[in-house]
């Protein structure tokens, strides 16, 4: 018989926006930490082999899931404890030496950030192996998020769950069912969910079971996000305004470098616009103080003193414009107020993709030897589903030479770059108009040129040392990347020529031809180096490893951890080379799937 009712009083039901943040972070820092002990994922073709999961307390409209298995088929417990054991200092730190080591530290480490006061022993007596983390519809205005816990012992659930919430600092509610505790805002939620999840069960689902089991083999963490998540999202932003940001700006897995080099044009015209509007309004004195302050570090220190007391003097009634100010000085913000007021208008086409949207599958699991993330859902979360189409991203990466710390390929589709442009990484809802003029007037390229300049296709590759090119204080702008375009080179190197007019300067953007390609780039002799390779990347075996069955792909992506110190570099410190010399080589590829994109995430180690 299932029971409903907690053994304490239910919670009050009315908590305040950040009452609601805080138990959220409650929930899924218990749910960390049982999944530390072990908790449930899985691939709908290995559920029954995997036995009782998480998604048969859930209810069938249950809109987004994440499981965790540290238990899963096939031997992936044992891979993962190898993968683990081969980054030493981490294992030293967490002090792991078996598996059961890995379990134990990882609850500490997911406790410490819980504000919980939960003990492996806490969970252990009662904990099954599955768990999971999931956003199911609420009676409210916005849905719940829950989680789902296996029991081994409800007497001991019960008593383990009243001490375990009671050190959350936020209420937490809970109910207990057939063999599976529900972790909620409230107890009368958490009872909602094991009712509802009595009369229809998400393992049932038949959009579950499609979209987990075209995600492939179960593994380590499982993904699934419902049909109705899309018009969630939309609904959630007229709460949240904020997320209208992240709904708007692509962030894909494809590490489309297209929506870079875009986003540098973009915030080139707009630093350049705002400039000349601040200029503009400025009086002649204004003007030729800030005209010294551009040239301030060729300037002597006695110079630069007299430059900043001049300022002072001229914004003495303005505090902070030439002056430093106090902390004590500066006024306090409302974060909550701030990040409602901080939003974008939703493109349209953004819009319609999320209302139509028909669903996600992923599984992350190890498959020899490497950690593989595959995911299936619509085009739209794999980046510009419009960009890409046919089948030459492996032909376009197999030109470039096996140096390549990071490399990526694709074929554009016929009016790719209009849309680009316009539904940007930075446009946010701006006029489609004024993004074509802001790009033309930073690039010297209309819509219609970029177009010819990028070709059928490109391939773009970054050598060691390309890294450097984030180092603002560096003094050399050779840097070893460069982009090798395919299709009418006539049209490619007019496209450039502007280019080269609007950037300026001494040799910019130099050029070499390879074959019926044109190869372009920063670095005059790392330009003519990819011009004249033999193209062996694809030849090499740490490519096939991270990039397999990769000859319908839409885009490769191919990151090579070996090739020069620019991980520990980019790491700004936080990591040493000892800490990522156990990585070797990663690679995203992103193929059709039907009316869906299949995206697979591959990364390996050195033996």
């Amino acid at each position: 018989m299932t029971e409903l009712s907690p053994s304490r009083p239910p919670s009050p039901s009315s908590p305040t926006s950040n009452g609601r943040k805080r138990r959220a972070a409650a929930i899924a820092g218990v749910v960390g930490a049982v999944a530390a002990i072990g908790a449930g994922g899985w691939a709908w073709q290995g559920w029954m082999a995997q036995g009782p999961q998480a998604a048969q307390a859930l209810p069938g409209d249950t809109l987004a899931y994440v499981g965790i298995d540290l238990d899963p088929p096939g031997g992936q417990k044992i891979e993962a404890y190898q993968a683990l054991k081969r980054f030493p200092r981490l294992a030293e730190h967490l002090g792991i030496t078996d598996q059961d080591d890995l379990r134990r530290s990882l609850l500490d480490q997911v406790a410490a950030e819980s504000g919980c006061h939960i003990g492996y022993d806490d969970l252990a007596a009662w904990v099954g192996d599955r768990a999971g983390l999931a956003v199911v519809p609420s009676a409210g205005p916005e849905p719940e998020v829950v989680a789902v816990v296996q029991v081994s012992d409800p007497d001991a659930a019960r008593a383990g769950l009243d001490d375990l919430l009671a050190s959350c600092g936020d209420e937490v509610g809970y109910a207990l069912g057939d063999g599976w505790a529900v972790l909620a805002r409230t107890d009368e939620v958490a009872r909602k969910v094991v009712a509802d999840g009595r009369r229809t069960q998400l393992g049932e689902d038949a959009d579950f079971q499609e979209l987990t089991s075209a995600a492939g083999d179960a593994g380590v963490v499982t993904l699934y996000a419902a049909p109705e998540a899309g018009q969630a999202l939309l609904d959630a932003v007229e709460d949240h305004p904020y997320l209208s940001v992240v709904i708007s700006s692509p962030s894909g897995l494809s590490g489309d470098p297209v929506d870079t080099l875009l986003s540098l044009s973009t915030i080139h015209s707009y630093g350049a616009g705002a400039e000349d509007d601040f200029m503009a309004e400025m009086s002649p004195e204004e003007r030729r103080l800030w005209k010294r302050i551009d040239r301030f570090d060729e300037l002597s220190p006695a110079e630069q003193d007299q430059l900043m007391k001049e300022m002072d003097e001229l914004y003495a009634d303005q505090s902070g414009t030439g002056s430093v100010v106090s902390e004590d000085g500066l006024p306090e913000i409302d974060e909550d107020e701030m990040m409602g007021d901080f939003s974008v208008p939703i493109p349209d086409d953004v819009r319609r993709r999320l209302e139509d949207f028909t669903g996600l599958g992923g599984v992350a699991r190890f498959d020899d030897g490497a950690l593989e993330l595959e995911v299936v859902a619509d085009p739209i979360v794999s980046g510009d589903p419009e960009r890409y189409d046919g089948t030459d991203a492996l032909a376009g990466i197999s030109a470039l030479p096996d140096t390549a710390a990071l490399a990526f390929g694709g074929g554009f589709s016929d009016g790719w770059a209009e849309r680009a442009i316009t539904h940007g990484p930075l446009s946010f809802g701006a006029e489609p108009k004024q993004l074509l003029a802001d790009f033309e007037k930073s690039t010297g390229l209309t819509a219609k040129e970029l177009e010819d300049l990028g070709g059928d296709g490109l391939a773009v590759i970054a050598g060691p040392g390309f890294e450097d090119a984030f180092d603002f204080e560096g003094t050399s702008d050779d840097f070893p990347v460069a982009v090798r375009i395919t299709g009418d080179a006539a049209k490619v190197e007019a496209a450039l020529s502007k280019v080269r007019t609007a950037v300026g300067g001494k040799d910019p953007l130099p050029s070499a031809r390879s074959g019926d390609a044109v190869v372009i780039g920063a670095d005059r002799a790392f330009v003519e180096e990819v011009a004249k390779a033999k193209g062996a990347l694809s030849g090499s075996d740490r490519f096939a490893k991270v990039v397999p069955d990769a000859g319908d792909a839409l885009t490769i992506t191919y990151i090579d951890f070996d090739r020069g110190d620019w991980v520990e570099q980019l790491a700004a410190g936080q990591l040493s080379r000892a800490d990522l010399a156990p990585l070797d080589a990663a690679g995203i590829t992103v193929s059709a799937a039907g009316e869906r994109q299949r995206t697979v995430v591959r990364l390996t180690f050195d033996d």
